[in-house]
């Protein structure tokens, strides 16, 4: 679809955080711009890669490229956050995709619903056999539609994070599962969309590698809380 066919949606600001994603930064970005309706700000949080993200990234001439100095996940999402314009704001991982209709599917149910906060959505995984990985492509996760909130699946009203705060930089995993957790806990209000609008990727550098930090600072989070009170990652 020709950019002139497409309605942009002037409000909304897009985050990709990405760290040596020169493989699959292309598609993702590729998956933003082809939006039913695209936003009207995509920035790339660049954290010090050296495989040729920053070219990848700098060849889109609507993307706003930022250099991220101090390394760490949480960082990088906060520092998107920072350049964003936007009233909505919406985040993808270097190494997923969104659907066409995401934006327009989330944001309108948003515009129709103004006491909801923030919407996630269901999605599905996939293993990209272009590259090579040891995951088995019958792996059951890839058959089942998933819930769990990722910021992948993510639009924010910008009063969500007034409401609820950053992303907790002191931990490097978990800072995703912590900020869910503890807009669950406030009681801000959400929706899940029932519609798979969003893939993520399957491949060996997302998967059991970091699997033993992310339980260690979970539990971090869970001994943090007040006695007798228990919330899901």
């Amino acid at each position: 679809m020709e950019e002139s066919q497409l309605h942009r949606c002037s409000d909304v600001s897009v985050i990709v955080v990405v760290r040596n994603g020169a493989r699959f930064l292309a598609q993702a970005l590729d998956s933003i711009f082809r939006q039913t309706c695209p936003p009207d700000q995509v920035i790339v949080v660049d954290g010090q890669s050296d495989d040729g993200t920053d070219c990848i990234a700098l060849s889109w001439p609507d993307v706003l490229y930022v250099e991220q100095e101090i390394l760490g996940l949480a960082r990088a999402r906060n520092l998107g956050l920072q350049h964003a314009h936007g009233e909505f704001i919406a985040f993808l991982d270097h190494d997923d995709l969104w659907m066409p209709d995401k934006l327009c599917i989330q944001i309108g149910f948003m515009r129709g619903h103004p006491e909801i906060a923030y919407t996630t959505t269901c999605f599905e995984w996939f293993v990209d056999l272009e590259h090579k990985t040891t995951i088995d492509p019958q792996d059951h996760r890839l058959s089942t539609p998933q819930t769990a909130p990722t910021p992948s699946a993510l639009v924010a009203r910008r009063t969500a994070f007034e409401q609820n705060g950053l992303f907790d930089q002191e931990l490097t995993i978990a800072c995703d599962s912590e900020w869910f957790a503890r807009a669950r806990r406030r009681g801000i209000a959400n929706k899940t969309i029932p519609h798979i609008l969003l893939r993520k990727r399957l491949h060996d550098a997302n998967l059991s590698a970091h699997a033993a930090r992310y339980r260690s600072e979970w539990l971090r989070v869970l001994h943090a809380l007040p006695k007798g009170e228990a919330m899901q990652p």
